[in-house]
């Protein structure tokens, strides 16, 4: 981009313009670059197939930049159940499968441990709101 920066955005179905969008692209295309990792973690086994698509047509001009199209499917087992979810994102950097598998793992990664200290060190899930406004409850 012209700023030097570049982005990878998750697009959720709060957007579903977009998201249908990305949606009919892959369901229509055959994915330019792809990547699979396979993780076994404790009671998990994860394979995160990555596809990439490198022709962005159809995509609303409001969002500037778009390079990639980007479907990460999530697909094993958690304590013996399976799951299966997919996530999409658009990117400005015109890179292949493999380093934007990198680069989404690694923000989980981030994420995940911020949260995690959040919940456990800070007790942030125990905080004392009720439902509706966020008025202070008793404990």
């Amino acid at each position: 981009m012209e700023s030097g920066n570049d982005y990878v955005v998750t697009v959720k179905k709060n957007q579903p313009t977009l998201y249908q969008s990305l949606e009919t692209a892959f369901a229509q295309q055959t994915p330019d670059s792809q990547d699979t990792q396979l993780e076994h973690t404790r009671d998990r086994v994860t394979r995160r197939p990555v596809s990439v698509l490198n022709q962005v047509e159809d995509i609303d001009p409001a969002w500037v930049g778009v390079q990639r199209l980007i479907r990460v499917e999530r697909c094993g087992s958690r304590a013996a159940k399976p799951y299966h979810e997919t996530m999409f994102y658009i990117s400005s950097r015109c890179v292949v499968a493999a380093e934007l598998s990198q680069r989404i793992r690694g923000h989980w990664q981030i994420e995940n441990g911020l949260h995690w200290s959040k919940d456990v060190v800070l007790d942030e899930d125990t905080a004392p709101l009720c439902a509706g406004y966020a008025r202070f409850c008793a404990r």
